[in-house]
């Protein structure tokens, strides 16, 4: 082949690579600062003021603040509708990690590691500012999450200290705000707003020092990755994507 045609077929395949690689990556995500979840129910006298403080937290920078609706109140005449069981038993493991007897609503977890009662927002925030203080600890990995053009996401966990023990979740939220107007139970009549709700939550594998990646379908309309110890332990690293909020 002579080296004239050779040239250009190097040419045409180094286009072709440029050409495909934005084809690829849509969304590049950021590594977490804090991670914020809160349980609530539709049918709870305090949690559409809980949902709000959540909504405050959301837009503060490298905050990832989630929204996981419970059907602990469910018979009390409003069934939440988007309650899902994965969430419960997400709140029931931090119940027995962090020993708190039983499970209640509106329920504030900050990094996996303190919880306190979201209808009082001093509180809440004295919490907050605590753990903000505290940071991660010092083998938490280094994150990352992007967003591929094909609807999957691509999370990638880098290496850290040998004998690591951590479990690897991906999940997909809104950030809304999605209003649910309540015609049955205690809060009937009222007009409940969610932030950064949580659509389905997934756990992809464990982390114990090598560096891994995971990709998982329709992680939309944002999605997120959290490294965290077993069983409702601390959380070591998140990472999650984001747009311009719309309230």
């Amino acid at each position: 082949m002579l080296p004239g045609m050779i040239a250009r077929i190097v040419a045409v395949a180094l286009v072709a690579l440029a050409a495909a690689a934005p084809a690829h990556a849509q969304t590049q995500g950021q590594r977490a600062e804090m991670v914020v979840e809160l349980y609530t129910h539709q049918g709870c006298t305090q949690c559409p003021r809980a949902n709000r403080l959540l909504g405050v937290f959301s837009r503060e920078q490298g905050v990832l603040a989630l929204t996981f609706p419970v059907g602990i109140w469910d018979y009390l005449g409003w069934h939440d509708t988007y309650a899902q069981p994965e969430f419960s038993s997400r709140q029931r493991a931090y119940s027995q990690a962090l020993r708190v007897r039983g499970r209640y609503t509106p329920q504030l977890v900050v990094n996996g590691a303190s919880t306190v009662s979201a209808s009082d927002w001093d509180e809440a925030r004295a919490i907050y500012d605590e753990q903000k203080r505290a940071g991660w600890p010092q083998n938490a990995p280094d994150v990352s999450l992007t967003l591929l053009r094909n609807g999957r996401a691509r999370a990638t966990v880098g290496s850290g200290v040998s004998g690591a023990n951590a479990d690897i979740w991906m999940l997909a939220y809104d950030p809304g705000p999605i209003t649910v107007v309540i015609t049955g139970g205690i809060n009937r009549n009222r007009s409940v707003p969610h932030y950064n709700l949580v659509k389905w939550i997934e756990r992809v594998g464990t982390w114990d020092g090598p560096g891994s990646w995971h990709e998982r379908p329709r992680c939309q309309p944002e999605c997120a990755v959290i490294v965290q110890e077993p069983n409702g332990g601390r959380i070591l690293a998140a990472a999650f994507t984001y747009r311009p909020t719309r309230y």
